[in-house]
């Protein structure tokens, strides 16, 4: 081809960059919309997704073509073809056959890919061999194009099927040029490598650099999951920053002049090098591991990640980058066909993959699994040059052994004041630790940034599962939809008639840990033999739960973590509906100190769209940091308050629950706000368009808009109770203005108010009467922030 004619192909291998790449995160969303959020099923789509490109370039390299662009504008198409298959599937409601959750990916990702993975060795085999490095390079650059438009445009703005139609375009548009490309280079094709010509250490140092680049960037993202808010723009930086730093080194090397042999070697030392250095980078960047304020505007937030990211990255992935590439030049030097480097390569990225997920990260943890990729450069510089053989050897022994001592010392987690690391664990959804503070503090954190729960939040979170039940009545099996430290399925277990407790949760590490260390704090809640535990996606559970629970209860989940937003969509909350039995009672609590008043009316939109008669309840009376439960199934008309009462005395004769409102009718009563009103027109949540998880991922950093708490919030349940208040019995009703005074002094004593002494004593002269005379409650465990002076004889 004429050096004129360059530019077509490079443009080329850029959309079809950029098209792959989006097509690879449409799938993992959709792939986890059919079979969960489980970390697995993100391994098994990109594990698919590289096989599929493995395969795909096997074949082009077997397959002779005398028309190359014409075999990439079909193959082009078939890629959109069978990508509209993926988008159309994820609409089938797939049964929970454990079978499925690997051959879905197969079934539906791999052929895509394959067909995907032969376009770029078709591309070079049409532009010539000697432009293998430079279309490689800008397929990568592509694929940062591809992602940043998908993540900052595309998805939010389209929604899955419009942004999967987008990159469908994309493909097309490839298609068309290309088939033009053929017809115009007839009279000039390239003629095609020698397919038969082998070099086997050509190809398994092709097979180690896709499995040591694969393991690095699933390990870089548990990394920078301790230090950028979880969220989907946290993953998105860290992969669109390791691409840049691959494409950067695959553009030095279209660059370069010199022999491809004399830099390989020094490209492999360094990257082995980097690898053992990164982690002491990384943590000495930041003190430490500590996260990154967020409390400033999106761009000077994504500046800090950037800044802490790229050297970091850079670092390793630019050493790392040099080898691949260089590898196709000497195969373009010996006239061997790039599809076939490109087919190793993406088979040894799949293993990297997956390997680093379930066997890297878990056994040797985030900083010294990067020494173990250190090693696995010097074995590969020794395999590329004899005589480095035994030196290789010695230094990686001498690496692996250096890094050892230094990794150990890395905190995994940071630490304030005088907590104390008590326990870590990491797997496939990131690092788990147990903290200890003071002597009645314990807490479960996620990622070094997310408190699941702890020792002194007990009270709050059995509550989130025993006033559910209560308000039921007669609940005799019980569904909590996450585990955490496990109150929240030891709340369930304090009615002795409840005869079943399923206990759903994602991480295997928490509900380890919920089990085990969190057992003295939760009662030993795993030890009741009603409660089972089960892990898996709490969404796809449930909706195999068909007609089996009388109340399912919805823990707090984070609106911007990725996957968590689906907990708030129409098809899961249908899901919920259709595991009640008759009468049931759904509660899903939501953490307002985390939703601005655009998404909470946005769930309350969707809530109501599948049930229509929904009411809010009150998890406490905070004003800082408030919980409301909406509820749906059985209506605040159907409450039957005397099945309530019994339900109370039940719980009140065990001697478990001391809580002073949830030993009572009245006290379960202050709890209710009442019918929720209807929100103005706006968004519904869903799985095609995820609206929460957007949203909340761009309101978190900078904090756009303020959270629906405080005041506002205040003010806006008290509209409702007061609205709502005759659906109570009358001799309830006083128990509504009981709590109305409950969150008037915590406003007052929260702005300092001179009021606030005499709402104090209104709040203790209207208590009801059962509460006061109650003589077995502790009045600690009352959710509030500026608890009043106690009854008489009834302080803790």
């Amino acid at each position: 081809m004429r050096r004129r004619d360059s530019i077509p192909p490079l443009a080329l291998a850029t959309l079809s960059g950029a098209a792959g790449l989006a097509h690879q995160l449409l799938w993992v969303r959709r792939m986890i919309d059919v079979l969960g959020a489980d970390a697995g099923t993100f391994s098994r789509v990109i594990g698919a997704f590289f096989l599929g490109l493995s395969l795909g370039a096997w074949w082009a390299a077997r397959r002779a073509t005398p028309r190359p662009w014409r075999s990439v504008a079909l193959a082009e198409c078939l890629v959109a073809a069978l990508a509209f298959v993926v988008l159309a599937a994820g609409q089938i409601p797939w049964p929970a056959w454990p079978w499925l959750s690997w051959a879905l990916p197969l079934a539906l990702v791999l052929p895509p890919a394959a067909a995907m993975g032969a376009v770029l060795p078709w591309m070079i085999r049409a532009a010539g061999a000697s432009r293998s490095v430079s279309l490689y390079a800008a397929n990568i650059f592509g694929g940062v194009a591809g992602l940043v438009v998908t993540f900052s445009w595309s998805l939010p703005a389209l929604g899955l099927a419009g942004a999967s139609g987008f990159t469908l375009a994309l493909n097309l548009v490839v298609a068309a040029v290309a088939w033009r490309l053929q017809t115009a280079d007839e009279a000039e094709a390239t003629p095609a490598a020698d397919a038969g010509a082998s070099s086997a250490t050509l190809e398994g140092l092709a097979f180690a650099s896709g499995f040591l680049v694969l393991a690095a960037e699933v390990i870089f993202q548990h990394q920078f999951a301790q230090f950028l808010i979880s969220s989907h723009l946290a993953g998105a930086l860290v992969l669109a920053l390791a691409l840049a730093a691959l494409g950067a080194a695959s553009a030095f090397v279209a660059l370069w002049r010199g022999p491809a042999p004399a830099l390989l070697p020094a490209a492999l030392f360094l990257a082995a090098i980097a690898c053992a250095a990164q982690p002491l980078v990384l943590v000495v960047q930041r003190g430490g591991v500590h996260y990154l304020a967020y409390a400033k505007p999106l761009g000077a937030y994504l500046a800090d990640a950037v800044r802490l990211g790229a050297p970091a990255l850079f670092l390793v992935l630019l050493p790392a980058g040099l080898v691949f590439p260089l590898l196709l030049r000497e195969a373009a030097a010996r006239r061997i066909d790039a599809g076939r480097l490109l087919a190793v390569n993406g088979l040894g990225g799949c293993l990297g993959a997956e390997l680093g997920e379930r066997l890297l990260t878990p056994m040797f943890g985030i900083w010294f699994a990067m020494s173990v990729l250190a090693g696995g450069y010097l074995l590969c510089l020794g395999a590329q040059a004899a005589r480095w053989r035994w030196i290789a050897l010695a230094l990686g022994a001498a690496v692996v052994a250096w890094s050892w001592r230094i990794d150990a010392r890395l905190p995994y987690i940071g630490l304030a004041g005088e907590d104390a690391l008590v326990k870590v664990a990491m797997g496939r959804e990131g690092v788990v630790a147990v903290v200890h503070g003071e002597p009645d503090d314990w807490r479960l954190v996620v990622n070094n940034s997310y408190t699941l729960g702890g020792s002194r939040a007990a009270g709050n979170q059995e509550r989130e599962a025993l006033l559910p039940i209560l308000l039921h009545g007669d609940a005799r099996r019980v569904a909590t939809l996450g585990v955490a430290t496990g109150s929240t399925v030891a709340g369930a277990a304090l009615d002795p008639e409840v005869e079943a407790i399923e206990g759903i949760d994602l991480s295997p590490l928490v509900l380890g840990f919920a089990r085990n260390d969190f057992a003295p704090f939760n009662r030993s809640m795993a030890a009741d033999p009603r409660v089972r535990l089960t892990r898996g996606d709490a969404r796809r559970v449930i909706r195999e739960r068909r007609g089996a629970f009388d109340v399912v209860v919805g823990d707090l989940f984070l609106p911007w973590n990725t996957g968590e937003g689906r907990l708030f969509t129409r098809e899961h909350f249908a899901g919920v509906r259709a595991a009640l039995r008759p009468g049931g009672l759904y509660c899903q609590w939501l953490p307002m100190y985390q939703l601005t008043r655009a998404q909470f009316d946005a769930i309350l939109r969707t809530f109501r769209i599948v049930f229509p008669d929904a009411w809010i309840v009150r998890g406490d009376f905070y004003v800082g940091m408030p919980i409301i439960g909406l509820v749906g199934g059985k209506t605040l008309e159907q409450v039957d308050w005397k099945r309530v009462a019994a339900a109370c005395e039940r719980v009140r004769a065990t001697g478990k629950c001391l809580d002073p409102l949830l030993r009572h009718a009245d006290g379960v009563a202050m709890y209710v706000v009442g019918s929720a009103s209807e929100p103005p027109k706006g968004p519904v949540i869903t799985l095609a368009n995820s609206w929460i998880e957007w949203d909340a991922a761009r309101n978190v950093i900078g904090l756009r808009e303020k959270w629906f708490a405080g005041l506002p919030l205040a003010e806006y349940l008290r509209s409702i109770q007061r609205a709502s208040s005759d659906r109570l019995p009358t001799g309830l009703r006083p128990a509504l203005a009981c709590a109305d005074r409950c969150v008037a002094l915590e406003v007052a004593r929260a702005a300092g108010l001179p009021q606030a002494g005499e709402i104090e004593v209104q709040v203790v002269e209207n208590l009801p009467a059962p509460l006061v005379a109650d003589g077995g409650a502790n009045w600690s465990l009352l959710p509030m922030q500026h608890r009043p002076a106690y009854p008489p004889g009834r302080a803790p």
